[in-house]
């Protein structure tokens, strides 16, 4: 098989022109947990073995246990599969655990790239109900958290800083942010020390948070 074709990141490390991202548990769709994880695991097999070497997922996809199943289950070397994963807003205040609980659901040492999810701090558990909320929001933010100012600690700044000192650790290789408006990104560069190396976007007609 050919080898993925690779972008240089500013930090050096080559990410692959082209992944394939699983954007929740299928148990959504009315397969169940168990019906669902073993989806999302056959489907995760599948794209490895056609040839994808970047694996995109969260932890409020609720399906990082899945992925790292199929990683492990594919044979290919770890070294040889690019992971991405999202720190949730509920852990903007506690970043080292939200890293942790990840590694511990995909059953990895490290992941490759690991983003803040949104720039949106969340309460670690929180009064909505999930009455009050629409899917989109469940999707974005989870189901627990009541959502903090922005100008309340921690600040998506704050959370940065927390995020810069896991490149050491060597627990994640590099580090970025996604969903970032212009804005976000433009008060971020004012005090990083490391430039995020990615904002995953999502670029469409009714999306319109990355323009001035």
């Amino acid at each position: 098989m050919t080898r993925p074709r690779t972008f240089r990141m500013n930090d050096g490390r080559d990410i692959p022109v082209i992944g394939i991202g699983f954007v929740a548990n299928l148990c959504w769709m009315g397969l169940g947990f168990d019906g669902g994880k073993q989806a999302v695991v056959e489907m995760v097999l599948h794209a490895l073995k056609v040839g994808y070497r970047h694996i995109d997922t969260a932890f409020n996809y609720y399906n990082e246990d899945a992925v790292g199943e199929a990683i492990r289950l594919s044979g290919i070397p770890r070294q040889d599969i690019f992971v991405t994963t999202k720190l949730a807003g509920e852990f903007h205040g506690s970043v080292e655990e939200g890293l942790q609980r990840s590694l511990e659901n995909l059953g990895l040492e490290y992941v490759d790239l690991f983003l803040m999810h949104w720039p949106q701090a969340l309460t670690p558990q929180g009064t909505r109900s999930s009455g009050t909320i629409g899917i989109w929001t469940l999707i974005a933010f989870g189901y627990q958290g009541d959502a903090i100012q922005p100008t309340e600690s921690p600040t998506f700044c704050e959370t940065w800083k927390e995020m810069e000192k896991l490149v050491a650790s060597g627990k994640v290789k590099t580090i970025g942010v996604s969903n970032f408006s212009i804005k976000n990104l433009d008060i971020l560069l004012r005090s990083a020390t490391i430039v995020p190396a990615i904002n995953q976007a999502r670029p469409q007609e009714l999306n319109t948070i990355y323009t001035p």
